[in-house]
């Protein structure tokens, strides 16, 4: 028989669950399902390079195409989380959704467990806004990385949170929690901000082997990685990383750096204040807080529908309530704010419906036009396009093919795309004009698909089709027309053939 105690302790995580999990991301997924016309699409294009990649992974190629080796993914271990599904053709799709749901239940548990000291009904508020205001449930939807990302922050915290004030030599990371240090790296780079200065603090606190042997084991498997790619003529990391870095030199670090400090740089109020706070208590937990805001805040992006700083806004959050809390502070008046302190992270939240459907009418659409193309095609987003077209896809922006990222840096003129599209025998290409101001000269433009709703995750309302000769231009125009005679009705976007 349950004690009393036993059942209202269900009770109450059931009541959690169902409201901070359950219901938010039923909703979410009802209004993302009608958004899309009853298909579920994810909010970005980007999960889909993930499918993509860990489908050729099992397939027994580390690659966007199986005929060649790229990096497009900027997690080392995402896509291998995916490959044990890829031969499920029918459920491969939704597994990124049904891990990030996970996660996200699990990072309710954990931050429930750092503020078990409150009442139930403190909890559940306290919980609820962090979510809401972080973009915890926005990024189920994104179908990426994130929602593991902030779970193993929020691991690693909750051991350091529970024992604040021990003295040294009492204090003991569990397994979890050095498990979460070195996979936060492996899930994200900029994981590095919080894994290494954590992995001090705990040499600090005395736990010297435990520290050293999760230092060598993260940076074996990062190394390994790394050797991989060069030996597959990648380089040392992956391209996607390189495409989108903005580290090339100091100066753009300084850029990257102001831009944070725009953006962010009223938390370095607060964590000021813990860090001459803690001085006299924890030099060591002080250092964690200088380190890892100088690495983020130098290093870190921000931005891309609310995904990319999550991790360490978490990790912010969650030292700063505790600490409130800790002092026996008002913590009601913060965590109402929370949503305005970080409305930029709030709005793809909401945005999630209609984000999901514009993937929906746009890449899914390109994806359909390179299906019924059956040749291969040379496009700037790829993840759609690769996953369903059934052909050899070239990334002319360069994360799905480290050619095109070379000459992209290097050229000054177009000849690059000429070249590399007759080697790759690609005769068509589906690109955002925006992108390529300046285009080769045998491309024929045949039509365009345009957006017709508001844009809110697509890099622009209007995707470009070109042909390479007027053989190819008449075949993409047919393929455009047969195209746009079966999607007649659509309301969302509109094909216009030149």
């Amino acid at each position: 028989m349950l004690s009393t105690k036993s059942i209202g302790y269900y009770k109450e995580t059931l009541i959690f669950f169902t409201l901070l999990v359950f219901l938010p991301l039923t909703v979410m997924l009802l209004l993302v399902m009608k958004s899309s016309g009853g298909v579920f699409t994810y909010t970005l294009d980007d999960p889909y390079i993930h499918l993509a990649l860990a489908r050729n992974i099992w397939l027994g190629n580390y690659g966007i195409n199986l005929t060649e080796a790229s990096a497009p993914s900027s997690s080392i271990l995402w896509p291998f989380l995916l490959v044990p599904f890829a031969n499920i053709s029918s459920f491969f799709e939704l597994v990124p959704l049904i891990i990030n749901a996970c996660c996200l239940g699990a990072l309710a548990f954990v931050i429930n467990k750092i503020f078990s000291d409150c009442k139930f009904a403190e909890r559940l508020i306290i919980t609820a806004m962090i979510l809401l205001s972080l973009n915890a449930y926005g990024l189920v939807f994104t179908g990426m990385e994130h929602s593991l990302q902030i779970l193993l922050v929020a691991l690693i915290l909750l051991p350091i949170l529970q024992n604040l004030g021990l003295e040294q030599g009492k204090y003991s990371t569990p397994g979890y929690a050095v498990c979460a240090l070195i996979l936060l790296p492996l899930v994200r780079y900029e994981g590095l901000a919080i894994s290494l200065p954590v992995l001090f603090y705990i040499f600090l606190k005395g736990e010297r082997i435990k520290a050293v042997l999760a230092f060598f084991a993260l940076f074996a498997v990062m190394i390994g990685f790394s050797l991989f790619l060069e030996k597959q003529g990648l380089g040392f990391l992956p391209s996607s990383v390189i495409a989108k870095s903005s580290h090339s030199g100091l100066s753009e670090t300084y850029v990257n750096f102001i831009r944070n400090l725009t953006k962010y740089g009223f938390l370095l109020v607060p964590l000021a204040v813990l860090a001459n706070d803690f001085w006299r208590k924890d030099k060591a937990l002080t250092m964690v807080i200088v380190i890892s805001a100088g690495l983020h805040f130098l290093l870190g992006k921000i931005g891309w529908f609310g995904r990319y700083e999550n991790y360490y806004v978490l990790f912010v959050v969650l030292l700063c309530l505790r600490y409130i809390i800790n002092m026996e502070c008002r913590v009601f008046p913060v965590i109402l704010c929370l949503p305005l302190m970080f409305v930029s992270l709030v709005e793809p939240t909401f945005n999630t419906p209609l984000a999901a459907s514009n993937i929906k009418n746009q890449q899914v659409q390109m994806a359909k036009i390179a299906r019924l193309l059956a040749e291969p095609v040379a496009v700037n987003d790829l993840g759609l396009v690769a996953l369903r077209s059934g052909q050899y896809v070239l990334d002319l922006w360069g994360l799905g093919s480290i050619e095109a990222l070379n000459y992209r840096k290097i050229s000054t003129n177009t000849d690059w795309m000429r070249e590399l599209m007759a080697k790759k025998n690609v005769n068509y290409a589906f690109v955002y004009d925006a992108w390529f101001r300046q285009k080769p000269a045998n491309w024929i433009k045949v039509g365009e698909l345009k957006l017709l709703q508001t844009r809110i995750t697509p890099a622009d309302v209007t995707v470009a089709f070109y042909a390479t000769d007027q053989a190819h231009a008449e075949k993409l125009s047919s393929v455009l027309k047969a195209f746009s005679q079966q999607e007649s009705g659509a309301t969302e976007f509109s094909v216009r053939i030149i």
